[in-house]
Parts: C-alpha cells; sequence; structure tokens
C-alpha cells in the first residue's frame, strides 16, 4: 500500500484542500472515527496535529462524511479509545522488536 492512500483531503473554510494522514479508524457505541494528522500547516492546525472526527451518512447524498464532535463526553471517550490503541500499537511494534532482538542472540549463541 503507498503512502498516497493514507492521505485524506479534507477543505478548510476557504474551500482549500488540506491533506491530512489516516492514522486510525476505531469503533465506539456503533459509530465510527478516523484519527487523522495534518501534513501541513493551515490555519486551524499545525503539521503533525492530530484531529478527531465522526463518520456520518449524508442523508441527501447517502454517502458518508467526516464531521466534528460536538458533545465533549463522546469527544472524550472516542480520544481515550484511540490513545489506547496507539498504545497497544507501540507495545506490539515493541514486543515485536523485542523478539527479533531474542531471536538474533539466540543465533549468535549457536
Amino acid at each position: 500500500m503507498s503512502e498516497q492512500e493514507h492521505i485524506v483531503t479534507l477543505q478548510d473554510e476557504n474551500g482549500n484542500d488540506v491533506n491530512f494522514e489516516h492514522l486510525m479508524t476505531v469503533e465506539h457505541e456503533g459509530e465510527y472515527y478516523v484519527l487523522l494528522e495534518a501534513t501541513e500547516d493551515t490555519d486551524d492546525c499545525k503539521e503533525g496535529e492530530a484531529i478527531i472526527l465522526k463518520i456520518v451518512r449524508d442523508e441527501e447524498t447517502d454517502e458518508d462524511v467526516y464531521a466534528t464532535i460536538e458533545d465533549e463526553d463522546e469527544f472524550e471517550q472516542v480520544f481515550e479509545k484511540c490513545m489506547a490503541a496507539m498504545e497497544e500499537e507501540d507495545m506490539m511494534a515493541a514486543g515485536m522488536t523485542m523478539e527479533a532482538v531474542l531471536d538474533d542472540e539466540e543465533e549468535d549463541e549457536e
């Protein structure tokens, strides 16, 4: 999968295209949310900052669209899920690295 496949282009309030990297999609109480990271500085977001948007169905077009999360409690709960998922990914990556190190040590002993 190429890096371009992880890029999501949104429009800011001025109609300018803004690129974000899709980091993950999480489910919370039957709804889906995306965690996106800015790939460039804009008026509203600096490069490297992340945003969480809710995936909702546009009734007019019957297509999925991203919406701002208005409810603070909902946002906090989704934020916590994103943080937990990222920690789990980090632990898995570290565990895989540790396994590779142990495998290398075993090979060196033989």
